[in-house]
């Protein structure tokens, strides 16, 4: 079984990954992670970033910056586009050759999925002062910079227009240990 689990930042993604891993012998996949692999030296990412920007996204070891990328990408959004055009079909590709057979798969996301090959679409609801107190707490972050990150994100009705299930969040661990046991029925 394949399974998208989708959410915002601070919603607690993280934690509901340790568990099906855990508690449901699940094979874990984090999009972020395969696009970070997919930007290791001679990857097909890092060839495609490197032709559309050149060294200026490099650092000094020939390793692609993913801060100087970033700060590019936040100030322009046609760039973003073109590499997002690039980026996600080779981040699809990977995620499905890691799809283990006869074995729960877990594909965890804070995007809108660009292509759904997933038997089940899991939403991570998380009232949103919780997922700012519990930013505040574990990143430092200050609200105004949560608020501006959560504002560059899908929101609430578009995760819930795609979702099957939708796994509330705002308590403790054993909640939603019992949350994702009854999702997972």
């Amino acid at each position: 079984m394949n399974i998208l689990l989708l959410g915002g930042i601070g919603s607690g993604k993280s934690e509901a990954l340790k568990i099906l891993k855990e508690e449901h012998n699940a094979n874990i996949i984090e999009a972020d992670k395969v696009a970070h692999f997919l930007y290791e030296k001679d990857r097909a990412g890092y060839t495609a970033l490197k032709s559309l920007f050149g060294d200026t996204i490099l650092d000094d070891k020939k390793d692609i910056d993913r801060k100087k990328l970033g700060d590019i990408l936040y100030y322009d959004k046609d760039k973003l586009r073109k590499v997002d055009e690039i980026i996600h079909p080779l981040v699809n590709a990977e995620i499905k050759k890691r799809l283990l057979d006869n074995r729960l798969n877990v594909v965890e996301q804070a995007l809108m999925p660009d292509e759904n090959f997933y038997d089940s679409v899991w939403y991570l609801y998380t009232d949103m002062e919780v997922r700012i107190k519990r930013l505040m707490l574990s990143r430092g972050l200050s609200r105004e910079r949560i608020e501006t990150i959560i504002s560059k994100q899908p929101k609430e009705s578009d995760f819930e227009s795609i979702a099957d299930k939708i796994i509330k969040n705002n308590g403790d661990r054993s909640e939603l240990e019992k949350n994702i046991r009854e999702a997972l029925r």
